[in-house]
């Protein structure tokens, strides 16, 4: 979609949708247009990179702070999910801002991060919840909360009391993907990381998977939902959509579905659309799939600055999932609901 295409679609909205509009400056669309302006002429500073031998690149990228654009926000965030059929998932992420914002009345400005993390091994734990300074060396991320550290194919993260992984590549798969910066993707660059994971969550062993993201974007945050499911046979469902507003109906902005089998093979979903149920229950849906999911965990994030947009996230286990000839009863994972506008 181009740039004034998109801007005149989500400024039809601004007025009617009282959440967009709150606390943002005069002049929403004008501010918008130009925010996504400075995406598209900066991304020639990015490329796609899909080589192994591009790692050394992507820890810089990894492992950096940069100098953000009006409207820049840079974070990392980092979601561990269990494979041996329990329920046990952590989510760290920590970022900041060009324009003073707030994540849960803590600081992400200013040469502070706003770090948020907690995890669900039994019941629900939340080992950090403040503005922090973030140290960023060659081969590390290090706040007093948490520390990323190491460089590809081989990391450790400790976060809180208890918490100590070794992150490492699967046997199989796709390791990483590194997406160029493009109007159309809103964005300026993009890395994820597909990893083991080993160690101990809050002092209880653990085995699972890791996802590592570090994103620089130079564009509003609009509403948005994200679906990530992993399965004992390490399998895994991922499904993104970016919506009009919290209470959307109609066509997503843009939306991408895939399933990764446990071989690595992945396969795109094609149509589908995430709905929400009576009693925190969701349902995945589309011409050859279906998830049906529970909640057993929630976190809600609020950020505020040049607008306010709510972040909400739940852990979520799949009673059933079928797609095409593979049916798994099994399977735990994330939702991101998130709605509002922040410039």
């Amino acid at each position: 979609m181009k740039i004034s295409s998109l801007v005149r679609k989500l400024g039809s909205n601004l007025e009617s949708a009282s959440f967009y509009s709150k606390g943002v400056v005069k002049g929403p669309g004008k501010l918008l247009l130009n925010s996504l302006s400075s995406a598209a002429k900066k991304a020639r500073l990015f490329q796609i990179v899909t080589d192994r031998r591009e790692a050394t690149r992507l820890d810089e990228f990894l492992f950096s702070q940069v100098p953000l654009a009006p409207g820049g926000k840079e974070y990392w965030f980092i979601q561990i999910a269990s494979t041996s059929g329990d329920k046990t998932q952590l989510v760290l992420t920590f970022g900041r801002s060009f324009f003073d914002a707030w994540v849960n009345g803590r600081a992400g400005h200013g040469g502070k991060v706003a770090a948020v993390g907690w995890y669900y091994s039994g019941k629900k734990n939340v080992f950090v919840e403040e503005s922090v300074a973030l140290e960023a060396t060659k081969n590390s991320l290090k706040a007093r909360s948490f520390e990323l550290t190491g460089a590809f194919p081989h990391y450790e993260l400790s976060a809180g009391n208890g918490t100590r992984l070794k992150l490492s590549t699967p046997k199989s798969g796709v390791p990483f993907e590194a997406l160029d910066a493009s109007a159309n993707s809103l964005g300026l660059g993009m890395y994820n990381l597909y990893l083991d994971a080993r160690g101990t969550i809050g002092g209880k062993k653990f085995s699972g998977f890791a996802y590592v993201q570090k994103v620089i974007v130079t564009a509003p945050f609009v509403p948005w939902n994200w679906l990530r499911l992993t399965f004992p046979n390490k399998s895994v469902l991922d499904f993104y959509a970016v919506r009009l507003d919290k209470l959307d109906l109609g066509e997503y902005l843009f939306h991408s579905g895939t399933y990764r089998l446990p071989s690595g093979k992945t396969v795109k979903l094609g149509n589908c659309r995430l709905r929400k149920l009576a009693g925190d229950r969701w349902v995945l849906e589309g011409n050859e799939v279906v998830a049906y999911l529970k909640t057993y965990a929630f976190k809600q994030f609020l950020l505020k600055g040049r607008g306010e947009f709510h972040y909400d996230e739940y852990f979520v286990e799949c009673t059933d999932f079928v797609f095409k000839d593979v049916k798994l009863k099994k399977g735990i994972g994330l939702i991101e609901d998130a709605y509002g506008f922040l410039l």
